[in-house]
This record gives C-alpha cells, structure tokens and sequence, in this order.
C-alpha cells in the first residue's frame, strides 16, 4: 500500500513535467523559454561561442533586472506547429508571450527573424527602440544571434537597466551547477529519509481483527505522504532559491522573480500531498 502511493506521487510529478514536452511539439520555443532564457534554432546550430556570448548577455540583463527571453528563428521548423508565422516577428511574439506567461506574469520577450524583430512588455521605450534596430545581415542562424546581442543590450538601456561593460561569469541562462547539487541533496536526503522511516516502523500486529479500518490504515499512508510533500516543497522552494540567487542576486525581492513554472509546480505537487495527509 504505502509502495503504490509512493509511486502514484511519482507518476503524477512525471505526468506533469511530461505535459511541457507534449507542448514542445507545438511551439518549441514556448517550452524552451520557461526554464531557459535564449531559444536557439534547431538547423543550422548556432556556434558555441556565440551562444555562450548570447547567453551571457541575457544573464547580465537579468542582473541588471530586465530578465529578457530571446527565441530565435531561423526557419518555419522552430516555430512547430505554426510554421505560417514565420516572417511575422510581431505576431509570433504576441503569441509566444502567451504561451510562456503564467501566473499573470508578463515576461520580457525578443524575437529575432531575418526580417525584424517582436518584442513584448519591455516598456515604452524599449519598444520604441525595437523598432530602430537594424535587421540581421541574413537569415543564418549566427547572424541572428548577432543581431539578438546587440538588441538585448541596447533594449536594456533603452528600458534604464543598463547592461554593465564588464563581461558576466560563464553561464547559459539556465539552471547552474549550485542549483542542480542543491535539488539533488534535497532529493537524496529524502530519499534516505523515507528508507530509515519504513525499516522503523514497527510491525503491523498480526492478530488485527477483520478488516482494517480507515482510521487505523491512514497513518501508515499518511507518513510517507507527508514526508514526499514536504521534500517537494522543499525542492521546489530550493530550485526557485537557488536560481534568483544565481540570477538576480541576494535580496529576497530580486530572488522572487524568479520563481517561475518548474520550482512552483514542485510547490503544488508538494501541497496537495501535504493536504491529503492530514490526520
């Protein structure tokens, strides 16, 4: 009993994750963007040094606090299942915003494509400058990323969060080394946890007479429940931590715009668990 509602929690957490990659087929790029910053295109790759320089530039603008996603689109395949907006900058962006909000969050969206750019919610005059910029040189898939480097940096001056000079550390936009280890800790210390809880639990009375009441039965379920709650939680409060504070910086304000899909979906997984463990 206890080892199939163990693996129920774990099927439905699954269930959930697996949901975005379903969505994936769709519109690529709406499901790359909500645990990363920058969507490359799939064909042809743009070079490593680009990439890394492009993403440097999207974390420094988080810092800067003007956390910006960039989805480039080289041809009508990133686009999914919507290949009839490519060449429409403007009426992709507006529809990618959707994809990617939640919450009512509104992100801070670039879209770059051979012939323009769509940009969304990154105020007046950083909208304004958008429309300035001069387009890629080409529809190569590095000359894009090209482009989207110097936009990223003249919208977030544009919009008075100025990208400093001085190059940010190495990263890709995404989750860091610190981030992951920290998940991985969290989830081993549970683990073990739950192994030492069953192996010291008592053994049931053998002589129970009839059959075994709900009331009686519900610790045996309750515990291990609980305790895959609070570990989710835990996880997910960590995840969303540990990111503000490798994006944004120390203070808690900065650190909470950061809690965005994944780490909130641990929290709720870990909620309702918490909820239906209840004596």
């Amino acid at each position: 009993m206890i080892l199939s509602r163990i693996v129920m929690a774990i099927g439905i957490l699954a269930a959930l994750f697996a949901a975005s990659s379903v969505l994936a087929d769709g519109d690529p790029a709406s499901d790359v963007l909500i645990g990363e910053n920058v969507f490359y295109p799939y064909s042809p790759a743009v070079s490593t040094s680009l990439q890394k320089t492009l993403n440097d530039e999207t974390t420094a603008a988080g810092r800067a606090h003007f956390p910006i996603k960039v989805a480039l689109i080289a041809s009508p395949p990133d686009l999914g299942a919507i290949p009839d907006l490519f060449g429409k900058p403007r009426q992709y962006a507006r529809f990618l915003e959707q994809e990617i909000s939640f919450l009512n969050t509104k992100p801070l969206l670039l879209v770059v494509m051979h012939n323009g750019y769509g940009v969304q919610n990154l105020g007046p005059a950083a909208t304004t400058a958008a429309e300035s910029l001069s387009k890629p040189r080409s529809a190569q898939s590095d000359d894009l990323a090209r482009a989207a480097i110097v936009a990223v940096r003249k919208l977030a001056a544009e919009a008075g969060h100025p990208i400093p000079a001085v190059a940010s550390p190495p990263g890709n936009g995404g989750d860091s080394p610190v981030l992951t280890l920290l998940v991985l800790a969290l989830a081993s210390v549970a683990a073990a946890g739950l192994v030492l809880m069953i192996r010291r639990r008592p053994a049931a009375n053998t002589r129970r007479r009839g059959a075994v009441t709900a009331r009686a039965s519900r610790p045996a379920v309750s515990e291990p429940r609980r305790l895959i709650g609070l570990t989710l939680v835990a996880c997910g409060l960590g995840w969303a931590v540990a990111r503000g504070l490798n994006f944004y910086g120390l203070t808690l304000p900065d650190v909470g715009y950061d809690l965005d899909q994944p780490p909130l979906l641990l929290v709720l997984v870990g909620g309702w668990l918490l909820y239906r463990s209840r004596g």
